[in-house]
């Protein structure tokens, strides 16, 4: 394929083998392959190489070095230099002045036929070779600015042409040019399986698609930043450090457009340690933008079209998110964990599945020059693929549990699908089964945006099952998300135990089944709270003791236990502070089934204030703790009987899930929760 592969797109091409492991990474890749394509053949590269070397180490200017630099243009009156050139109009000066960093110089003088001729050098500047002047007679506004521009070669393709790309990719099978992809990316194709590759793939749709919103969370080492830092130089990497609306939208004091207007992707990368200031105002800036591709700052509304790519490292366990996460963007700071503002992503990337950059990872063949693939997926956002294809599928909601998939749904899948289109089938040429595979993929990953948000507001997103028609096959298809088999965040018991019961609580905003443990042992009536039980909670306990003292002959309970035995009333989850009432009819439940040994059922969870009398008490957070239940597997719910007017109001999908019994008094509990018949006699043993 390689031969044909050169043939085809002669002049384009480069042996990305040679690209790597040069001891030259502080360069773009781009800037790297340009130089080997130019200057070195295969058969003679190493003494080729050491030639563009030498040229880099005469003409690249290091940091520490800046200075001296300088100094050497201005003795010498002329210098080459390997940097990066950006270019701005002053409006108040009529007038382009150019900045190099690498010689920290802001105001070069440039002509503007260079800016008319390379207008890259407008929108986020362009690296290549740049012959500078010194003349200390250039005088702008009262202050001399010497230097100037005398000549600019660029090492970026200034111009392409897409049709011709379209039209060549003809030449090629879908596993052979999605190969030649992944080489161009600079991976190994080889070393990935197609779904690995497809996902790598599924990065570069923000690069391709105008206006996408992408967030990736997945384990350290899988280069999420790589493709936007070393492929394509209209994307802007953001990492860490602070993020303002002045920097990001527009400037309300000069009117400069920010960083969102003027590239094609912004990148957040390290997102959890991103330091936004003012959260508030930055995340209804973004969602406003996310939506609508405008935003406002003052009087002034600006269209754009860059894609907002959100990254970030999540724990994993095995191939799979961590457990200990109830939904998938609890690594994400608080402030934007706004079901509005995620509700408006197109795509969740599961980072999870992409393979770790190891150094076998490097590509070993042949790709894209770097700067050629940057200008196609740049001229690729101008392309229409996915149109044509629209009446080919339906998508559905295979739930059928709420009003069906919302605008935002639909949107979603189809910017997605229409990247992946772009990418692996610029042609619009696509059999049905390759057409599935995309769209299995665009699906997946709005599937799990909505999974999410169900998880954390379960009365406002509805359960989906994101699906489609395939109309030419009548096929129905639907998405496998590989996380969907996690272990549940707390596990239940798997038959009926004595002393071991299911409550329920809300933890931030998410209710979760809490277990309780009760062991009796030989003592003298001590009560042991533990897992880590707050002044409220161990109130309940002591309530409880008191109403089991004042009514042991109903219980049951030998009317001597507090004489003959001492009880622990354990809450697992040990390293998390527990506090509130509602656990009560939990601790008196189990502190019973211990002491009688009556088996506790194994599907039922419950939740509720006591009192001393016996009477249950209503409680807050009933969506919640529901949802909770349901996600667990639980079957029954024990609720206060006053809080029946909180469950009326709940969605019908929730109440339908869960079979809901109402109390008022603890014997009613007792009488719902456990089984008649005593495992074992409370003399005889110590119950776990």
């Amino acid at each position: 394929m390689n031969i044909h592969f050169k043939e085809v797109f002669a002049g384009k091409v480069v042996n990305k083998k040679l690209t790597f492991n040069t001891g030259m990474d502080e360069f773009p890749r781009y800037v790297l392959e340009y130089l080997i394509d130019n200057y070195c053949s295969e058969e003679t590269f190493d003494e080729d190489f050491e030639r563009v070397k030498s040229r880099l180490r005469e003409n690249f200017v290091h940091g520490a070095e800046a200075e001296r630099i300088r100094s050497h243009i201005r003795e010498n009156k002329e210098h080459t230099l390997i940097a990066s050139l950006e270019v701005r109009l002053v409006e108040t000066e009529d007038k382009y002045w150019g900045s190099i960093s690498a010689i920290n110089e802001s105001y070069v003088n440039i002509q503007e036929g260079l800016v008319r001729q390379y207008p890259m050098l407008l929108a986020g500047g362009m690296w290549g070779t740049i012959t500078l002047t010194y003349d200390e007679n250039e005088v702008h506004n009262k202050k001399i600015r010497p230097f100037k521009v005398l000549d600019f070669t660029p090492f970026q393709i200034s111009m392409i042409d897409i049709r011709e790309f379209i039209e060549k990719r003809k030449e090629f099978n879908d596993s052979e040019w999605l190969d030649i992809l992944t080489n161009s990316f600079g991976l190994d194709p080889n070393q990935m399986t197609r779904r690995e590759k497809l996902l790598y793939l599924s990065r570069a749709v923000p690069l391709v698609e105008s206006n996408f919103n992408m967030i990736e969370l997945g384990p350290r080492e899988t280069g999420k930043t790589y493709l936007f830092r070393n492929v394509s130089y209209y994307a802007h990497v953001l990492s860490g450090g602070k993020a303002t609306p002045a920097g990001l939208f527009i400037n309300l004091n000069t009117g400069n457009v920010g960083l969102v207007g003027t590239r094609e992707a912004v990148v957040f990368d390290e997102i959890a340690n991103t330091d936004f200031t003012d959260p508030k105002a930055m995340v209804s800036i973004m969602q406003g933008y996310m939506q609508d591709a405008k935003f406002s700052r003052g009087k002034k509304e600006i269209l754009a079209f860059g894609s907002i790519v959100m990254v970030g490292n999540l724990d994993v366990q095995g191939k799979l998110p961590h457990e200990k996460y109830y939904h998938l963007f609890e690594p994400l700071p608080s402030y934007l964990q706004v079901e509005a503002l995620i509700d408006r992503l197109h795509y969740y990337l599961p980072g999870w599945e992409v393979p770790k950059i190891t150094p076998d990872s490097s590509s070993k063949d042949y790709g894209f020059i770097t700067d050629y693939f940057c200008e196609i997926m740049h001229e690729l956002r101008r392309v229409e693929v996915l149109g044509p294809l629209k009446n080919r599928f339906e998508l559905l909601d295979g739930a059928g549990q709420g009003p069906g998939l919302t605008s935002r749904d639909v949107r979603a899948i189809h910017k997605t699908l229409s990247g992946l289109l772009k990418l692996m089938y610029p042609h619009g040429q696509v059999t049905d089964v390759q057409l599935e595979e995309l769209l299995l993929i665009a699906m997946e990953g709005r599937q799990r945006i909505r999974n999410q948000l169900h998880l954390m507001a379960p009365g406002e997103y509805h359960p989906v099952k994101i699906g489609a028609h395939m109309v030419r096959t009548e096929k129905a298809i639907f998405p496998t998300l590989l996380e969907g088999n996690r272990k549940a965040h707390i596990e239940t018991p798997t038959q009926p135990l004595v002393g071991e019961i299911m409550g329920l609580a809300v933890v931030g905003e998410q209710g979760i089944v809490l277990r309780f443990e009760m062991q009796t042992t030989k003592g003298h009536g001590r009560i042991i709270p533990l897992g880590s039980m707050q002044r409220v909670m161990r109130e309940s306990v002591e309530a409880a003791t008191q109403y089991i003292k004042s009514h042991a002959v109903d219980l049951g309970v030998p009317p001597d236990w507090s004489e003959n035995y001492d009880i622990a009333v354990l809450a697992t989850m040990m390293a998390m502070p527990k506090e509130g009432p509602s656990a009560g009819v939990t601790i008196v439940t189990g502190i019973v089934s211990a002491l009688t040994g009556r088996l506790v059922r194994h599907d039922l969870a419950m939740t509720g204030e006591i009192t001393i009398l016996g009477k249950v008490l209503g409680i807050g957070g009933v969506q919640p703790k529901l949802m909770g239940a349901i996600d667990a597997g639980i079957k029954t719910v024990i609720l206060p009987a006053e809080n029946e007017r909180d469950v009326q109001n709940l969605p019908e999908y929730i109440r339908k899930r869960v079979q809901i019994e109402y109390v008022s008094d603890i014997q009613q509990v007792i009488n719902l929760a456990l089984l008649e018949k005593p495992a074992h006699p409370t003399e005889e043993k110590n119950v776990a």
